[in-house]
């Protein structure tokens, strides 16, 4: 169980930066705080009113994956094959910028 959290936390860590969406959802950027925990940050802009807004959403670490809790809904962050690498349930695929 130890291997599996190390192997996800490795994940974690090579995540980190910019990601844009692929399906037309908020880009979100990953990052590790000072505590050590990871972060989701989300940010979305609306043309029409021509206004941004930011999500910032803890990602918890369990023996079954990295998962970002929104609302109550666990969403799974996996890592996917070439062109865009990070799949999150809920959201799509994301493309490292």
């Amino acid at each position: 169980m130890k291997e599996e959290y190390q192997q996800y936390s490795n994940s974690l860590s090579s995540w980190q930066g910019a990601w844009i969406s692929v399906n037309g959802n908020p880009d979100i950027y990953i990052f590790q705080a000072y505590n050590g925990n990871y972060y989701l940050l989300a940010y979305s802009y609306d043309k029409e009113s021509e206004r941004g807004s930011f999500s910032c959403y803890s990602i918890d670490l369990d023996e079954n994956g990295c998962f970002v809790n929104i609302g109550i809904k666990s969403c799974l962050l996996e890592s996917e094959e070439l062109p865009y690498s990070l799949y999150i349930a809920g959201w799509g695929s994301y493309m490292k910028d």
